[in-house]
């Protein structure tokens, strides 16, 4: 029997199985021609095949509103999954760790990073040094030891320190010599001024005596009461000789009167020169007792200067203290770590050698290095927030203040330097480490954003799931604008108010696949 001929003049061969036989709708093509069993079976399970691929991709590829005509058993799930509609209640939230946040326009920040590094706060350091040469008795602090304010570092045996000591107790001994003197000099001023009013007044000796009697007055009180006696006297005997005319002869009253005017005039003289005198004295003791301060306030200087302090300088007693004269203690100008050490025991040091750096970790500097690309990022900068972070070392996001924005461009790297200030209290930025500094990119415009990882993709479209009740979330497509640090702009899909999931979305995306997938 030929292939080519009739199928319907043709009687199949008789076989032991009955051939498949394959209901074909009313409108189908009429049956085709009878064939061997094998070629029956074959062209039956190929139609069957291709029933089953065509309901089905009618389906995935229908709408959902194709889904309307579902019988009335079909499942709630699927049927909002359709809809883009997941339910997801509390407990599951919970555990899945799903977040939701209320999205509103905010400011949109976008970055330029550039290397920087954590470095030492120059006002904030010291390079220690000793003050004068000598030798290094004791070290007493140790590497990376934490020091207050005033606290010992090193002693050193300074032969200068002990000679200055020496000299500022020698000057304090003669200030309190000259000022004793002085004292003593206005005493007796007072007194010789009270002597020469009394004087003055032609009092009788007897009288001045016992005025003057247990006040100290030096030299003054024999030579004037001698002077103002002899003169009297003298004056006396002419006044004498004058009411004796002739009894005596006129050669003896004349020298008599000759006499009696040289006391008169030696007398007023030494009134002269005492009251000169006692002023001058005086002056000249209120200035021999300048100079003895002068001298004193020179040596207390110079101990200040080798660092003492005023309270030290002022009890100090270099006799009392023997060889611990000489002893120089370095000290500590403020709180801070000692971040190098360079003094030995037994070493010879001079003023030019460092001894210890000492720096107040507290708060360190965060340097970057600009290009000429980056000038209109910098300018304005100054007093005003920069960001830096070092992913390395773990340091998340941290803000410092810019103190310097950098006014000299390096000729080699072409860069210049912006300097920032930085908190560091817990100690957790090293000098030297790597960070990276954010410069603000553009205007802050407002704009409506959510989280990078809040968007999610279907067939390369992106969208989030908005909540729409307390366990229902809503899937919304959304596009997408520009990207800041770790946020995206929503410029469709999406308003004010909206509570958006933050996190767990591919939890939630999963879901909705699930129950679509389910609901074929």
């Amino acid at each position: 029997m030929s292939a080519e001929q009739p199928v319907a003049a043709q009687t199949p061969p008789a076989v032991t199985d009955a051939p498949v036989e394959l209901v074909v709708p009313a409108t189908a093509p009429p049956p085709p021609p009878p064939v061997r069993r094998g070629s029956w079976v074959t062209a039956g399970s190929l139609l069957v095949a291709g029933l089953v691929v065509g309901g089905v991709g009618t389906r995935l590829l229908s709408p959902p509103a194709a889904h309307a005509d579902r019988p009335d058993g079909a499942d709630p799930a699927a049927e909002k999954a359709a809809e883009g509609v997941v339910t997801f209640d509390r407990e599951r939230q919970a555990s899945a760790g799903v977040e939701v946040a209320t999205v509103s326009p905010q400011p949109l920040v976008a970055r330029t990073w550039r290397t920087g590094r954590v470095a030492l706060h120059e006002d904030r350091i010291a390079h220690i040094c000793p003050p004068a040469e000598g030798v290094v008795r004791e070290v007493a602090v140790k590497l990376g030891q934490a020091v207050a304010a005033g606290d010992k570092l090193a002693v050193i045996e300074c032969k200068e320190l002990g000679q200055a000591k020496l000299d500022a107790h020698r000057a304090r001994l003669a200030v309190a010599a000259e000022r004793e003197l002085l004292a003593r000099t206005r005493t007796t001023t007072a007194n010789a001024e009270e002597l020469l009013k009394l004087l003055a007044d032609e009092k009788p000796v007897a009288d001045i005596e016992k005025a003057m009697a247990g006040k100290p007055l030096g030299d003054w009180r024999q030579q004037l009461v001698a002077a103002y006696s002899r003169r009297n006297q003298l004056k006396e005997q002419v006044a004498s000789q004058q009411r004796s005319e002739g009894a005596v002869p006129g050669l003896t009253r004349r020298k008599t009167e000759v006499e009696a005017d040289a006391a008169a005039a030696a007398y007023t003289a030494l009134v002269e020169e005492a009251r000169f005198q006692a002023k001058n004295q005086v002056r000249q003791a209120e200035l021999k007792l300048k100079e003895a301060e002068t001298a004193s306030d020179v040596a207390r200087t110079k101990l200040l200067l080798l660092g003492l302090s005023a309270k030290q300088v002022d009890g100090l007693d270099p006799i009392a203290e023997g060889a611990a004269a000489a002893h120089l203690v370095v000290t500590a100008p403020f709180a801070g770590v000692v971040v190098e050490k360079h003094a030995v025991r037994s070493e010879r040091v001079e003023p030019k050698d460092q001894l210890f750096l000492l720096a107040d970790l507290s708060r360190v500097w965060v340097q970057a290095d600009l290009y000429e690309a980056d000038l209109p990022l910098a300018r304005g900068l100054k007093d005003r927030p920069v960001v830096f972070r070092s992913a390395v070392a773990g340091v998340a996001e941290r803000t410092a203040t810019v103190v310097y924005a950098g006014d000299l461009i390096d000729r080699a790297s072409r860069s210049l330097t912006l300097t920032a200030e930085a908190d560091n209290a817990d100690r957790a930025l090293k000098p030297g480490l790597f960070v990276e500094v954010g410069l603000d990119t553009g205007e802050r415009t407002q704009a409506i954003q959510v989280p990078a990882p809040a968007v999610l993709r279907y067939e390369n479209r992106p969208f989030v799931f908005v909540q729409a009740a307390d366990d229902r979330f809503r899937q919304v497509f959304v596009e997408l604008g520009r990207t800041g640090e770790g946020l995206v702009e929503v410029t469709a899909g999406l308003k004010a108010g909206d509570r958006v999931v933050t996190r767990g979305g591919f939890v939630l995306k999963s879901e909705l696949l699930k129950d679509q997938m389910g609901g074929e």
